[in-house]
């Protein structure tokens, strides 16, 4: 986990009142490192979560533990405040299918950090600097954990774009307008660097670190550490003016069809005639 951004970002979110620390929490893909994390910022009412059998209740004191996989939650819809993730969603199978996941059990809004595509990443790629497969977190896991969903398999590595998140969101809730907010920080692989028997990569990464810095400050979309944050439609104020809100229901307002298009009035008046003798006839 890159602490240092990450705490950063969440510091940001409860300044400005998005998040806070009495909110509850569901962290997926998680570890000791996010438990560290948000103990040490105060939060009270969290949830670390993984499928890592080798983990156990009692290594996150004072916090909860749940097993579970971040692709198939078991917890209700809106059981959290926000639901977190941190470098975990490109180790899943279906990374689209773990966010909405995320989305489906948070009340508020989920929190996202990962790597972001771009044009200094694909660079990067194609130099051997950033691996597209990501071999170090099984050989740190004796070559029998790390993987994809946490298999012996390096999982590819996918990163993310704010048009990405933003469709995945915006197609799973059609309702209402989400509020998404986005984070920026660069993180150079060092560490990783040095798992090559050769030390190419490393003193490269070095001898690039100040250009690097320099432009992607001017140019933060070319940063690698992302973070997305998208918080989910207030109901009825964020609904979108062709849907309303009857008998506890979203539903498409006629109004609304017909003052913006052409519609067959006889028509519209016989459905309308038998959606209210359905609604007048007991169940």
């Amino acid at each position: 986990m890159r602490r240092e951004f990450v705490q950063s970002t969440l510091k940001t979110l409860v300044e400005d009142q998005v998040l806070g620390l009495s909110d509850s929490m569901l962290v997926v893909c998680g570890s000791d490192a996010e438990c560290h994390l948000f103990v040490d910022m105060g939060f009270s009412d969290v949830v670390i979560s993984n499928l890592d059998e080798r983990m156990l209740p009692d290594q996150f004191a004072p916090l909860r533990w749940s097993f579970q996989d971040a692709q198939r939650l078991t917890y209700e819809d809106a059981s959290f405040d926000f639901v977190f993730v941190s470098d975990g969603l490109h180790h899943c199978a279906s990374p689209h299918r773990a966010l909405l996941e995320m989305y489906r059990v948070a009340r508020k809004g989920i929190i996202v950090f990962e790597s972001r595509d771009s044009l200094l990443m694909r660079t990067a790629n194609r130099l051997g600097l950033s691996p597209e497969y990501e071999l170090e977190a099984v050989i740190d896991n004796d070559f029998r954990y790390g993987g994809v969903d946490n298999t012996q398999i390096p999982n590819f590595i996918y990163r993310w774009t704010e048009q990405d998140f933003e469709k995945t969101v915006k197609s799973f809730d059609p309702v209402g307008k989400q509020h998404f907010r986005y984070f920026y920080g660069l993180n150079l692989p060092y560490e990783t660097a040095t798992y090559k028997k050769k030390r190419f990569k490393y003193y490269a990464i070095k001898v690039a670190d100040p250009f690097l810095q320099l432009f992607t400050r001017l140019f933060k979309k070319q940063c690698n550490s992302f973070a997305m944050v998208a918080l989910k439609p207030n109901v009825p104020g964020d609904l979108w003016p062709w849907l309303t809100v009857e008998d506890e229901s979203i539903v498409f307002q006629r109004s609304y069809a017909q003052k913006h298009f052409k519609v067959n009035e006889q028509d519209d008046a016989v459905a309308l005639t038998a959606e209210n003798q359905e609604r007048a006839t007991p169940s």
